[in-house]
């Protein structure tokens, strides 16, 4: 029903007055079989119509489709024309009363139901009076009021099960802003890190070879100005997600995969750091985001060595394509300064590693230096 509403919501709001036709006409073929007569048959027809007529906006204006009952009442309680087996006109005051409640406890706060009450119990008590049928006043009394709680129960058991569905809509919507910025925060800390890493390595070289060789010190120039254009390229990739409204607007370049590690390593070297790449095994294919995680783990263990490792340093990159998935191993020599701290980013590379039911283990090898291992199972798929 939520599905056809959510389509055709005007055919739902004439919902009651088709349902009322469907069972009017089966009572009036059975009335005309039987050669029965309805009394004040106009004043009947008209009733039915302000009763009726008036659900069209039960959604919008609950209580007041509720309190305009009161107006076809005025005419039916005179003439003693409400009561069950006078005609048509009862069946319509029950249904056009039963769906305006249900709208007012779904819709409006609750405290809206002491109007309800007095809305429906007042005219209901005066018809009594009038016209009184042979119920008692004790069992009009129990059953009105039966019924009257009974439709509260069921708005109010849809209105929870909403009111449930909403808010764990509105808890996903936090995780998957949360989500998204920590993958951001990922993003933005392995750009910015391993960029400054490598151009500040490389203005400290070329600040030394400033005097020494000239063309040495262009050459380091040139390096931190081409790897400054591919940060700030990358930074605006990452932000445009953020300030643009319209998807179409963000800029859709492809992140950094497996191809891009040679030219990684080579950045590296040109910053100073003699890094050895290897790879072997049958290569299988990577999605593009288990391709985006190994890079950046390369990237943070080669950025890690740059910042945090002194003395005599080399690093080795192998990438070992297995049957069952692909080992990444990032090793260096060096003394690993442990106060610098790189938590943050290796927890990322730990998290990146999980997304694909991988693993990320890092840390110091017995002859000294550290190692980097990440393991992507070639049936990895990425997990939200």
């Amino acid at each position: 029903m939520s599905e056809f509403d959510s389509r055709h919501p005007l055919l739902w709001d004439l919902f009651p007055i088709f349902l009322y036709s469907f069972f009017g006409c089966i009572g009036a073929i059975a009335a005309a079989v039987g050669q029965m007569e309805f009394a004040h048959p106009w004043a009947q027809t008209v009733a039915t119509f302000l009763f009726l007529v008036p659900t069209i906006w039960r959604r919008k204006y609950p209580l007041t489709v509720l309190a305009s009952q009161v107006v076809p009442m005025a005419i039916t309680i005179p003439l003693g024309i409400t009561a069950s087996g006078e005609g048509f006109v009862s069946i319509a005051g029950g249904l056009a009363f039963t769906v305006a409640l249900y709208n007012v406890v779904l819709r409006r706060p609750l405290r809206m139901l002491w109007w309800a009450a007095a809305v429906t119990g007042l005219p209901s008590l005066v018809d009594w009076l009038v016209n009184r049928p042979p119920t008692g006043i004790v069992a009009f009394t129990v059953s009105g009021t039966l019924y009257f709680a009974f439709i509260v129960a069921i708005g109010m058991l849809v209105r929870t099960r909403r009111d449930f569905q909403s808010t764990q809509r509105d808890q996903a919507t936090r995780e998957a802003v949360s989500d998204e910025r920590n993958r951001i925060a990922r993003e933005m800390h392995d750009i910015i890190g391993h960029n400054l890493a490598v151009i500040n390595a490389l203005a400290d070289g070329g600040a030394y070879a400033a005097t020494a060789s000239p063309e040495k010190a262009k050459e380091a120039l040139e390096v931190i100005g081409r790897t400054s254009r591919e940060a700030l390229g990358e930074l605006r990739r990452v932000l445009s997600v953020l300030k643009a409204e319209d998807p179409q607007e963000v800029e859709l370049a492809p992140q950094p995969g497996l191809a891009d590690v040679d030219a990684l390593v080579e950045r590296v070297r040109e910053a100073g750091l003699p890094v050895v790449l290897r790879s072997s095994g049958e290569h299988w294919d990577l999605s593009e985001n288990q391709q985006l995680a190994v890079y950046r783990t390369v990237q943070e263990s080669l950025t890690n060595v740059l910042k945090h490792a002194k003395g005599p340093r080399r690093a080795e990159v192998s990438l070992e394509y297995r049957e069952s998935g692909l080992a990444v191993t990032v090793s260096n020599t060096g003394n690993r300064v442990d106060e610098a701290g790189t938590s943050r980013g290796l927890a990322g590379l730990a998290e990146r590693a999980a997304a694909f039911g991988g693993t990320m283990v890092a840390g110091p090898e017995a002859g000294g230096g550290w190692r980097v291992a990440l393991w992507m199972p070639v049936d990895g798929r990425e997990r939200r």
